[in-house]
């Protein structure tokens, strides 16, 4: 599947804000920053509601890459070490707590400076380190691509090479 969709990643604001003061957990998003490597991040805005696959979809559209592999998010910053290891629909939970498609980020109760992994692609071994930035008291219905700063390529080509 290709991870292109506006519905996936919005770059302009569509969130609400309740005028009560009161705002409900289903309400509240973080702003992660989702670095690639040195000099190569995105800030993205997420509902504490949404799904772990969610996020990925998000991250994957904010880097422009296709979605046609695994993945697994570890939410003790630790590459694959089972006890925390969310891994995509279809994976193999005998090594894993969950899929990702079933546990929701507020499940964690994540806040500000909270760190954690997600891998794409086990052979190539994409690396993304997860920090989250911030909490806020708004609603975001689609995920927001905040910043986006740095390249990479899912797939690079030679130029000799032939298809």
């Amino acid at each position: 599947m290709i991870i292109r969709d506006s519905r996936i990643l919005n770059r302009e604001p569509t969130n609400t804000k309740k005028g009560s003061g009161m705002v409900t957990a289903s309400e509240r998003s973080l702003v992660l920053s989702v670095s690639a490597g040195t000099g190569c991040y995105r800030h993205i805005q997420i509902s504490e509601n949404a799904t772990l696959f969610r996020l990925h979809e998000a991250i994957l559209a904010s880097f422009d890459f296709y979605d046609d592999h695994m993945h697994s998010f570890f939410m003790n910053n630790s590459a694959w070490d089972d006890y925390a290891e969310f891994i995509c629909p279809g994976g193999d939970l005998e090594h894993a707590r969950g899929f990702s498609d079933k546990v929701k980020l507020s499940k964690f109760k994540l806040g500000p400076g909270d760190r954690f992994l997600y891998i794409f692609d086990f052979g190539d071994d994409w690396r993304f380190r997860i920090r989250v930035l911030r909490r806020v008291d708004e609603s975001t219905k689609t995920p927001l691509l905040l910043r986006s700063k740095g390249q990479i390529s899912q797939y690079s080509y030679d130029e000799d090479e032939e298809f």
